[in-house]
């Protein structure tokens, strides 16, 4: 059975791995099975969480509870690739030729696309290996976050595409058969620019990817259809200003046009008002008590009036948004969030597992 995914997403400087590492623990704490994944290469989670370097494999949050835990994964693209390799390939023998070959090392690091398909293969791998209840996505910001998005369905249609079929379609004369139904002066003239060795690797890289084909395309689309599944949840990290509000909003389009499922918006950082009334306070007392009563007042009234504009602003995306989204949001804490007792303390301002079902 596949763990929930929680997909954390927002513009940058909203505090998108604060809150998911924030939301891991949180969760753990309550007895769950949890791991976070960071697809951002910022590398911030594991300095949120205090662990030292993470890397492709999960690595423990030390947290004192008996039942639940959490662990910390980050995206290793040439890894993930690597599995996908190997458990489509039709031999052994077949993936070692593949990841010896020089183009699909370059495919694996520098190929558009690649990061994102795999960030998204990495939480389909977490979601279903029955090691976790639920899986917490730290994203990008929200421009890199659509790729994400995208990347399985684009993958799907490539793996489709009559284009990538003719590449792959084999030899005949011992070649390639791309080059083959090309003239003899462009195969002359490719040769010149990156030499004939690159072209035989680059053939022999769309040769033994046909075995490859049926897998990937239909993993890519056991991956669409994970991302858009009723376990799954895109929750919208933000603030109240106005610029982070609005690439919430535009976000929230997108996951409209994507069919993907929302889970509410959480809005970090928010002034809150403070109750009571000062005016009732005694302006005799020893020297200096009048001017400090009339500097806690104004800060009073500063404070009130900065947390009545917040909350238009919240009240502003919520009225955008989606009937009776959800919100939740976390006061301004005044400090840096740091250590692991700090993300624990936000805790009670975070949404429970059950409010993301």
């Amino acid at each position: 059975m596949s763990a929930q995914v929680i997909v954390c997403c927002g513009s940058g400087g909203v505090g998108k791995t604060t809150t998911s590492a924030a939301l891991a623990l949180h969760w753990a704490g309550a007895g769950d099975r949890v791991c976070v994944l960071t697809v951002d290469p910022a590398r911030r989670l594991a300095d949120s969480l205090n662990i030292g370097r993470i890397g492709g494999q999960p690595t423990r949050v030390p947290l004192n509870h008996p039942d639940g835990y959490c662990d910390a994964v980050m995206l290793d693209v040439e890894e993930t690739f690597e599995r996908l390799i190997r458990r489509f390939s039709s031999s052994h023998e077949s993936a070692e030729k593949i990841l010896a070959n020089r183009y699909f090392q370059f495919a694996s690091t520098r190929l558009g696309g690649v990061h994102e398909y795999m960030a998204a293969e990495r939480v389909r791998e977490l979601a279903t290996s029955g090691e976790y209840d639920v899986v917490i996505v730290d994203t990008p910001p929200t421009r890199n976050a659509l790729d994400f998005l995208q990347a399985p369905e684009r993958m799907a249609e490539l793996m489709d595409g009559a284009v990538m079929r003719w590449m792959s379609m084999p030899s005949t004369k011992g070649g390639w058969r791309a080059l083959e139904l090309g003239s003899e002066a462009v195969t002359r003239v490719l040769q010149l620019l990156i030499g004939e060795n690159t072209i035989g690797e680059i053939a022999q890289f769309f040769d033994l990817f046909r075995d490859l084909w049926e897998g990937f395309h239909a993993r890519s689309l056991e991956v669409q259809a994970m991302l858009r599944s009723a376990s799954t949840r895109f929750l919208l990290i933000t603030s109240p200003s106005p610029a982070a509000r609005n690439e919430a909003l535009f976000f929230l389009d997108q996951l409209r046009k994507q069919r993907m499922p929302f889970g509410g918006f959480l809005v970090n950082r928010v002034e809150v008002r403070i109750a009571g009334n000062l005016e009732n306070l005694p302006s005799d007392g020893p020297i200096g008590w009048a001017d400090a009563v009339s500097l806690l007042k104004r800060l009073h009234s500063t404070q009130n009036d900065l947390a009545a504009v917040h909350e238009r602003s919240i009240q502003a995306l919520v009225d955008a948004g989606p009937s009776r989204a959800p919100v939740w949001r976390v006061p301004h804490q005044g400090q840096a969030v740091n250590h692991i007792s700090d993300l624990l303390a936000l805790g009670h301002h975070l949404p429970k597992r059950d409010d993301l079902l």
